[in-house]
C-alpha cells in the first residue's frame, strides 16, 4: 500500500502547488509580485482545467534524480488531483482539507486531514501575504522566453523552504512550473503544459469501491 508522509520531500512539493492553486496568496493584491501570483489563481479559477506535468525530485549534490509524469485536474476553489501515470499509476486528490491517496488496481488506500502543525513547509502558501512578507523576501525576474519567475527567498534559518520559484506564462496568466530547495538543498521541481478545459464528471470525488484507511 502506497503510504504518502507529509514529510516526504516530493509531497510537500505537490501539495504546495495545491495550496498555491487554492489561494494561499490570493489576498495580496495588484501588487508585484503577489499580484502576478493572484492571477493566476484568477485565470484558473474561471473554470476547472487539466494539464500535463512532470514532477522531479534530485537530493543535494546530484544532477539529475527521480521523476514522474502524469495528468493534473483543477477545480478551484476546492481541489485538485493528480493522476500519476508513469512509472506507477497512483493517484492524489485533495479537496478541501482532506487528502486521499490510492494506487491503481489496489482495494484500499489513505486518508487525512491536513492539519497546520504537520504541514513542514507548506506554511509557505498557508500564511497571509503579511506573515509572508515578513519571513520572505520576494522578487520578480523575467525569463528568456517572457514569462515571469516570481522567487522567494527565507529570511529566516529555520523555514521548512529554503527558496521557491513559480514560472508564469504571462500571456496566459498560467503556471507553467513551480520549483523550490528544501533545508538540506533536495530540490523539487513541477513542470505544467498542455491546459485544456475540464468537462463534467467525478474526478474530484474519490473512488467508492476503495476502502479507506484514516491516517
Amino acid at each position: 500500500m502506497l503510504r504518502i508522509p507529509l514529510t516526504n520531500p516530493r509531497i510537500v512539493g505537490c501539495v504546495s502547488l495545491v495550496l498555491l492553486l487554492l489561494g494561499g496568496v490570493a489576498a495580496a493584491g495588484a501588487e508585484e509580485p503577489w499580484g502576478l501570483l493572484e492571477r493566476v489563481r484568477d485565470e484558473l479559477t474561471r473554470s476547472p482545467r487539466q494539464a500535463d506535468f512532470v514532477q522531479s525530485y534530485i537530493p543535494a549534490g546530484f544532477s539529475s534524480g527521480e521523476q514522474e509524469e502524469g495528468r493534473i485536474f483543477i477545480a478551484l476553489p476546492d481541489c485538485v488531483r493528480w493522476d500519476y501515470q508513469s512509472p506507477y499509476a497512483k493517484s492524489f486528490l485533495l479537496c478541501e482539507e482532506t487528502v486521499w491517496t490510492w494506487n491503481e488496481g489496489e482495494t484500499s488506500g489513505r486518508r487525512q486531514v491536513l492539519v497546520a502543525d504537520e504541514q513542514q513547509g507548506l506554511d509557505l502558501l498557508r500564511l497571509s501575504v503579511e506573515s509572508l512578507r515578513g519571513r520572505y523576501a520576494a522578487s520578480v525576474e523575467t525569463t528568456a522566453g517572457g514569462s515571469f519567475e516570481v522567487l522567494l527567498s527565507s529570511l529566516t534559518p529555520n523555514d521548512a523552504l529554503r527558496d521557491a520559484r513559480f514560472l508564469i506564462d504571462a500571456d496566459r496568466n498560467l503556471l507553467i512550473g513551480l520549483s523550490y530547495h528544501d533545508l538540506e538543498g533536495n530540490l523539487t521541481r513541477f513542470e505544467i503544459s498542455g491546459y485544456g478545459s475540464l468537462g463534467p464528471g467525478s474526478v474530484f470525488a474519490p473512488p467508492v469501491e476503495i476502502e479507506w484507511l484514516e491516517e
